[in-house]
Order: C-alpha cells, then structure tokens, then sequence
C-alpha cells in the first residue's frame, strides 16, 4: 500500500499540484470572503493540476530518463489514463460549486495542458514557458471566481511569477533537454544567458509586486531564490518559488480568518 501511493504521488507530482493548488486558493483568498468555496477552489486546482502532470509525465519520458533518473512505473501502466481522465473530470466536476467562470476556467486548463502535452509543445522555442505559466496559473482565475480588472492584473502577476518558475525548471532540467533537442531557453540561448535573463525578470517581477501589488510577502523567498541561482542550484531556487505559493495561501488566509472574527 506504502508503494502504491507513493507511485501515485510521484505520478501526479504531488509537490507540484500543491504549488499550484496554492495558486487557485491565492486567487480565492484575495477576492472573496472565507467560506466553504475555498474547499472546492483547493479540490479544482488540485485535480486539474494532477491530471496535467500525469500526462506530462506520459509525453516526458525520454528527458525524464536522464533528469530525474527514475522512470515511474505508472508511466508504462494501463492504469496511467484511468487516472489522468479521473482527476481532471472529478476536477471540472467540483468546479460546479463555484461560479460560471470557474468552470469555464477550469475546462480552459485541462484544454491548455492536454494540448500542451499532446503536441509537446515543450519543443519550440519559449513556447513552454510562456504556456506553463499563463496556463497553469489559469486556476489563479477558477479561485477568484469573478473577473474584472484587478483580478486580471493579479493572475498577469501570477502567471508572471510563474513563467520564472518554468525557466528555472528549465536550467534543471538543462542536460537532459540537450540530449533530447528540447529547444528550452537554456538550450537556445546558453545556460549562463538565461541565468542572467531570470535575474533580470526576478528583479521586474519584486518591482511589480513591491509598488503595484500587496503580494510584498513574496520577496523574502524571491531574495532566497536569487541566492540559490547564484550558486548554480536551480533546484533548491524551484522549490523555494513553490513554497512561496503555500507561504502566501496561509498569509492571506490568516488575513482572512483576522477579519471575519475582527467583523463578528
């Protein structure tokens, strides 16, 4: 049983979907009241996030064998599109609790990331990035349930933060998108440029959040991130951006438990 679900969890990138769970719930918390929402928020971001990276895993398997080392067993399995199907439809289905845009939004992610995976959209040039993370952060949007013009700004922030996060991902991932011709940035401009060039947008990115935005919580891990890609460890730098996501969620949410007991 301990194996299974480990499988399991390394199959979705349990890490992964809690990073973007933390997402969806940062764009709950921002815009609404705390309530029962939250729950289906969580359960949405969460699911549609574990089907994306389930197929992801499936379309990955070559620089994966030279990445990360290890090839996970559901990969090969009959089980794999069982699992990827369930998540995203249990996914879209608790999206049904929300609002009309939340379920459009989440039928929007599952459709960006089939066919982000399908076409291996990885491939060209800039293409990853910029799909991961507008596309991912789009549950940023199924969270806040409503649009307008400051939720707009906020998911450009986010998906902002996120397109960083990818390319970090890929100076990680650097050696086996060589090998396999994966023209990532790193691999089409040198790996030393593209360090150079996610300095450059960390550093609009904390100008953005620190006058344009309440997200000022985030630079305390944004100066951590700075400090592990200037020792060459892109790595810890990924984990790091993720946990700021989670940081965040629990920030906003003590900000939100603060008022509705400061209005009892």
């Amino acid at each position: 049983m301990k194996e299974i679900i480990s499988n399991i969890s390394e199959f979705i990138r349990l890490k992964i979907c809690i990073f973007v769970c933390a997402i969806g719930m940062s764009g709950f918390l921002l815009f609404n009241p705390l309530n029962m929402s939250l729950v289906f928020v969580s359960l949405t971001s969460f699911l549609v996030a574990a089907g994306a990276y389930s197929l992801n895993n499936i379309r990955d398997v070559k620089e994966d064998r030279i990445n990360r080392k290890k090839i996970n067993p559901l990969v090969f399995s009959d089980k794999a599109l069982p699992i990827i199907l369930i998540c995203f439809s249990i996914g879209i289905f608790f999206s049904f609790f929300l609002s009309l845009y939340s379920i459009l939004f989440s039928l929007v992610g599952t459709i960006i990331s089939i066919h982000y995976s399908f076409f291996k959209l990885k491939k060209h040039f800039l293409i990853k990035n910029l799909y991961t993370g507008f596309g991912v952060s789009v549950v940023f949007l199924v969270g806040a349930i409503s649009v307008n013009i400051e939720v707009v700004w906020y998911y450009f922030l986010i998906s902002f933060f996120a397109v960083i996060i990818s390319m970090i991902s890929d100076l990680r991932d650097y050696k086996g998108d060589k090998i396999n011709f994966i023209k990532t940035l790193p691999v089409s401009l040198g790996y030393d440029v593209t360090k150079n060039l996610i300095f450059l947008l960390i550093g609009l990115f904390s100008f953005l959040i620190l006058f344009f935005s309440n997200l000022f919580i985030l630079l305390p891990f944004v100066f951590i991130m700075l400090y592990f890609l200037y020792k060459n460890n892109p790595s810890s730098a990924h984990s790091f951006a993720g946990y700021s996501l989670v940081f965040l969620v629990f920030w906003l949410l003590i900000g939100s438990v603060n008022y509705v007991y400061g209005n009892v």
